[in-house]
């Protein structure tokens, strides 16, 4: 059998369930708290194995006011800007226009309700 010297060995395999990367495993990625063993998110990062940092331009087509991450819950939390929607703020719904779905569309009244009109009889 073959004996390798110490100095010889480089690097280590970083085999922890946590995401402790580098050569002496002592390297913890941007996005995670190192103070947890490496093991919780920051706050605004989301993607195990790659954490990147939650973006309103990325995460809600520039449609939500602010955006953020939560430790329990990997995902990216926003709430949409005007009368946007969906998982990604890209929709307007519609009964509503305008370059930030902040009009009522034609044909509808009384913005952020935005009732389909009627004529009375």
């Amino acid at each position: 059998s073959t004996v390798v010297p110490i100095s010889r060995i480089t690097t280590c395999d970083c085999t922890s369930n946590h995401t402790w990367t580098g050569d002496s495993c002592d390297i913890c990625p941007p996005g995670i708290v190192p103070a947890t063993d490496c093991a919780q998110y920051l706050m605004g990062y989301i993607g195990f194995p790659n954490y990147v940092k939650c973006s309103i331009a990325t995460n809600c087509n520039n449609n939500a006011d602010s955006v953020t991450s939560s430790p329990d819950f990997p995902s990216c939390q926003y709430e949409c800007r005007s009368m946007w929607s969906g998982a990604t703020c890209s929709q307007c719904d519609s009964q509503f226009d305008g370059a930030d779905c902040n009009v009522c569309a034609r044909g509808h009244t009384g913005y952020n309700i935005c009732d389909l009109c009627t004529i009375a009889d």
